[in-house]
């Protein structure tokens, strides 16, 4: 295992993952409450660090499988480490393994959470919470990949060892440029979500927010009750719509980019995806209607939103069963 090309790998990992929260910082400084200084501290830290680690001279730069793994492996656990010193130095988790959790929680889109109050953490904490959501559900390597070109062709076993979703083989010949491309659709696509949340009438950051918390499949949500604090057809119905999307296999969202939609359903997963869908939609919708709701609207409504939400492991919430 060659030690010293994984240190320099991981330095360049910490130094991406330092540039990964300035908008959070943004965030915090427009916002002003008072959680600026626990982003400056943690970039400040995370940058000496990441760059003493990258000019360890490598002689042999080729990375191999295991290599691969180990670069995944411990890059997972050091971004989770450092991203969890904005929580934890600005008082808001008290506790360092809490911290630790929320954020590890984050960067794997499990959703799950420490907090009591969400609604109580400054807008730039919450930026970074479903911000890390949003990174984690391509793949901070992955990104890496996509920055940094020049790290050539045999990063391929990173992408291999980091990313769950599609083979990066079959995109394009060049890993860097397969890289791009994914998160050239999944910026897109976010975006386009943001938008339509904002033309619904949702604030700007709440939009930019959700958004990025559903095209992570990650759920993290600024509001105590979930999407189902606006109570908004339109929102749920939207943001359903994409969970399901972003639930997709990339790779299929850039061959129908190139060959239309007739590729995407010639798919047998992706026809099995649709068919699993609207069968728990159709179950859910006659168990609940009359039993937990009046009419069948409101049934299908809920239906639709909780099923994208638990298919996509995403964890929105419109409603409490």
């Amino acid at each position: 295992m060659n030690f010293r090309l994984i240190i320099k790998n991981l330095g360049i990992v910490l130094m991406v993952g330092a540039a990964i929260m300035l908008p959070s910082l943004v965030v915090s400084l427009i916002c002003s409450e008072g959680d600026a200084m626990s982003f400056l501290i943690t970039i400040g830290i995370m940058v000496p660090v990441g760059f003493c680690m990258f000019r360890i001279p490598v002689r042999n730069r080729n990375i191999y499988t295991r290599d691969g793994f180990a670069i995944a492996s411990l890059a997972w656990i050091l971004l989770s480490l450092f991203g969890a010193l904005p929580f934890f130095l600005s008082g808001c988790i008290p506790s360092f393994v809490d911290a630790f959790f929320e954020t590890v929680s984050g960067l794997s889109t499990t959703g799950s959470s420490i907090l009591r109050d969400i609604e109580s953490l400054p807008k730039g904490l919450l930026f970074w919470r479903s911000f890390t959501n949003w990174i984690g559900g391509m793949g901070v390597l992955v990104m890496m990949l996509a920055v940094l070109p020049a790290a050539g062709a045999s990063t391929i076993q990173m992408m291999k060892a980091e990313s769950p979703g599609p083979d990066p083989g079959k995109l394009v010949p060049k890993i860097g440029q397969s890289a791009k491309i994914l998160y050239i659709m999944y910026t897109a696509l976010t975006f386009v979500l943001f938008i339509m949340l904002l033309a619904g009438g949702m604030p700007p950051y709440d939009s930019l927010v959700h958004a990025l918390s559903a095209a992570g499949t990650g759920g993290f949500s600024i509001k105590n009750l979930s999407v189902g604090e606006y109570n908004n057809v339109y929102y749920e119905i939207v943001i359903a719509v994409f969970m399901l999307i972003f639930g997709v296999n990339f790779s299929l969202h850039y061959q129908t980019l190139h060959g239309g939609f007739k590729n995407i359903f010639r798919d047998e997963e992706f026809r099995f995806y649709l068919f699993t869908i609207a069968g728990a939609v159709v179950l859910l919708t006659w168990n609940t209607c009359g039993n937990v709701y009046d009419n069948v609207w409101d049934s299908l409504r809920h239906s639709f939103f909780q099923t994208s939400s638990m298919i996509t492991t995403t964890g929105f919430s419109s409603t409490d069963f």
